[in-house]
């Protein structure tokens, strides 16, 4: 036995070594040869991991920048903060990185100088087993001029950025060479997406009075036609796929006055005509983004080739500076997050920038992972709602190990947070190779990057992440309106609970908000942007344009941030969800809800208040496995999820549950929600009750549930009265 803790002190602490010990464990333990191999191999892992370290290669900041101050405060402004990463002291921001690029058509000109004509550029596969097809750089730039020249010799589209053309359809490479090909003309794209809804993508076309639409599907050809009375601008649909277009479809088209057109037909079109360009202007707009936004009818974001080669050179500097051979790898990129919104618009472009390959997911999302391991991306941008559900899984996978297992886990996940530490991030540790491989292949075994916005994401999640999956992990905050980021983390920072800092193409400010007691002195308030990177405005819609900006002209995003003594911005609440209740207090319920979320017996929470009531309710989505499992343990093992989501019992597990975490995490008791009720449905995008961006659209949620929230109160106060 003297042997065995000579071997175990190679690689466990020296408190588990000693428990195992008292508890007897190792004399059975020892006696099987799974267990010998596993101490063994471990052992080997100790050594080879030291052996390792001796080489690894931290990510450290460039001279004259410290992660302990990472923006600078804008002297004689109250504040005010910029990147520490511009290059001159007297600047503000900057437009662009790369002198050579000032408008998208020159970013594409200079990755394909860059990687040359016949570099892989565009990639697609038809089925879970195909290997991807690729189309080169040099394919890529003569198909786009080809469906730019098309566009305006044949379709007869003015070349002019006053012409608008509509792009509906999932992510594939004629996406990208539709919009590369319209911008060689300075034509306007505008994305339609398929949560928009009938009422919204009318109003989108109606709006920009587009005349050409590219489309992916034959059931939005016919949606289009049925629409036609409300699209009186439209003359012509061109379906990227290839379908057998039925002759009455072509027929329906002509009657209503619309010319049905195939992608490839356009393509070769295209390749009869001249040459003719009309090449954009740095302030031309590229883009009218419509955010579906959680309220109202849709506003389009008037984008320019400035605003995005500002917001581009953001991200470009950070990784130039933290990780310079990011640009001269040969990266592949996976493309699922829908060209409909800016984050993937400036992943895209970025990634053309440099010369990097891209290759699309076939649509489903449920299928992402088959896509990923044909792929192998060295580049994931992530939602965190997909970072939380890797969380889920490594947890619950933890959870049900036995105590050797999980004590070999903690030993390699406390190895490896150490190595975060010290600014070292890889797979290529042994604890890699034998812990965390099966879940790094379930994304393709090679991801270097990942890249995630849109939401809140917990500093736990994150390191686990970053643990587990092998990857740089870079989050950023922003909104379509300044583009994508105005901020972003810097590369091998482990520290979570932040959004990053100021990016070099824009400042930051804090603005005093009173009634929340939240003032600039204190280096709090709401965040506001200014930068080349932020839009002027929204297309045809003055008021509200007036309404986004302050009297000094800075962005207003409506979130409530906080500065931290490194510099880094954080989030802390909103200004826009902010609920009166009866005694005059204000509470932020997308705070609470951003604390609830991390209950592990529900998905998805909304909590919803009454300015003539003196509390808080909700609506929860449960976890299905996991309420599931604690019903069958303690209530009754034979009952359905519906029956489980109707029991009372239930409600009263999970209302403890919520209003624990609540407590642990410091909400006061106005902030603590007193009822709730159980739903089995999940809010979708699909029912209307999420953004394509999975943020909570509050006025549908609002609607939906008025009656039960109604109820909820009636019941309550029925019951509070009894006391």
């Amino acid at each position: 036995m003297t042997n065995t803790r000579e071997i175990l002190s190679t690689v466990l602490p020296s408190e588990i070594i000693n428990k195992l010990f008292d508890l007897n464990l190792l004399n059975p333990v020892w006696s099987h040869s799974f267990i010998r191999g596993t101490i063994f191999s471990t052992t080997i892992a100790a050594f080879l991991y030291f052996v390792k370290r001796m080489g690894e290669k931290k990510i450290l900041p460039p001279k004259g920048v410290s992660r302990e101050h990472q923006s600078i405060e804008v002297t004689g402004e109250i504040g005010v903060f910029k990147s520490a990463l511009l290059e001159k002291d007297e600047d503000l921001y900057v437009e662009t990185t790369i002198p050579a690029v000032t408008t998208l058509y020159e970013a594409f000109e200079y990755g394909l100088a860059k990687k040359g004509r016949n570099n892989k550029c565009l990639g697609y596969h038809e089925t879970k087993t195909a290997p991807y097809k690729w189309y080169t750089y040099g394919e890529v730039e003569d198909m786009a001029r080809n469906i730019g020249n098309a566009l305006v010799q044949k379709l007869g589209v003015n070349p002019s950025n006053d012409s608008h053309i509509g792009i509906y359809s999932m992510n594939c490479p004629e996406w990208a060479i539709t919009a590369l090909g319209c911008m060689q003309q300075s034509i306007v794209v505008v994305p339609l997406y398929d949560t928009l809804g009938a009422d919204a993508a009318s109003f989108i076309v109606q709006q920009t009075e587009i005349s050409v639409i590219f489309v992916d599907n034959l059931e939005k050809v016919e949606s289009l036609l049925t629409s036609k009375e409300n699209l009186s601008s439209l003359q012509y649909i061109v379906v990227i796929q290839e379908f057998e277009i039925e002759k009455n479809l072509f027929e329906k088209g002509k009657k209503v006055g619309i010319e049905i057109v195939s992608w490839k037909k356009l393509e070769a079109l295209g390749s009869e005509c001249l040459n003719q360009t009309n090449l954009p202007k740095k302030d031309d707009t590229y883009i009218i983004c419509y955010t579906s936004g959680t309220t109202g009818t849709p506003k389009g974001v008037i984008l320019t080739h400035k605003n995005m080669v500002a917001n581009m050179s953001g991200f470009l500097r950070n990784m130039d500076k933290f990780t310079p051979e990011f640009a001269y790898d040969d990266h592949v990129i996976i493309s699922f997050l829908p060209l409909s919104h800016m984050f993937e618009q400036v992943n895209h472009w970025v990634s053309l920038t440099l010369g990097f390959q891209i290759g699309y997911f076939r649509g489903k999302i449920q299928e992402l992972t088959h896509d990923m391991k044909a792929l192998k991306p060295t580049i994931f941008p992530a939602v965190p709602r997909l970072l939380n559900r890797f969380y889920d899984i490594i947890q619950k996978n933890v959870h049900n190990s036995g105590f050797i297992k999980r004590a070999i886990f903690n030993l390699a996940y406390n190895r490896k947070v150490a190595q975060l530490k010290r600014y070292t991030i890889n797979r290529e540790t042994i604890w890699d190779k034998l812990i965390f491989k099966k879940i790094q292949e379930t994304i393709g075994g090679r991801v270097q990057y990942m890249l995630t916005g849109s939401a809140p994401i917990s500093a736990e999640v994150l390191e686990t992440c970053r643990v587990a999956l092998g990857a740089i992990i870079l989050e950023g905050y922003g909104q379509t309106e300044c583009t994508a980021l105005c901020t972003m983390t810097l590369p091998g920072d482990y520290v979570g609970g932040h959004t990053g800092s100021p990016a070099v193409c824009n400042i930051i400010k804090l603005g005093d908000v009173p009634e929340l007691n939240y003032f600039a002195k204190d280096r709090c308030g709401e965040v506001l942007i200014k930068g080349p990177n932020v839009t002027k405005g929204y297309y045809k819609n003055p008021e509200k344009t007036a309404e986004l900006f302050d009297k000094n002209g800075f962005l207003q995003t409506g979130d409530i941030g906080r500065v931290l003594p490194n510099g880094t911005l954080k989030i802390i609440d909103r200004k826009k969800h902010i609920l009166k209740l009866a005694q005059g207090e204000y509470v932020a319920p997308e705070k609470i809800e951003n604390i609830y979320i991390r209950c592990d017996s529900i998905q998805q929470v909304f909590v919803e208040g009454d300015s003539l009531e003196t509390y808080l309710v909700a609506i929860v989505i449960p976890d299905s496995e996991t309420i599931k499992k604690w019903y069958y343990d303690h209530v009754n093992s034979s009952a359905t999820y519906e029956e489980i989501c109707k029991d009372p019992k239930t409600e009263a597990h999970i209302l403890e549950e919520l209003r624990a975490i609540g407590k642990e995490m410091k909400l006061n008791g106005i902030e603590q929600v007193k009822a709730i009720y159980i739903d089995s449905d999940p809010f979708t995008v699909e029912n209307g009750l999420l953004t394509p961006t999975l943020k909570s659209k509050r006025p549908q949620l609002r609607a939906r549930y008025n009656e039960v929230i109604k109820e909820m109160y009636k019941k309550t106060n029925a019951a509070l009265a009894k006391k």
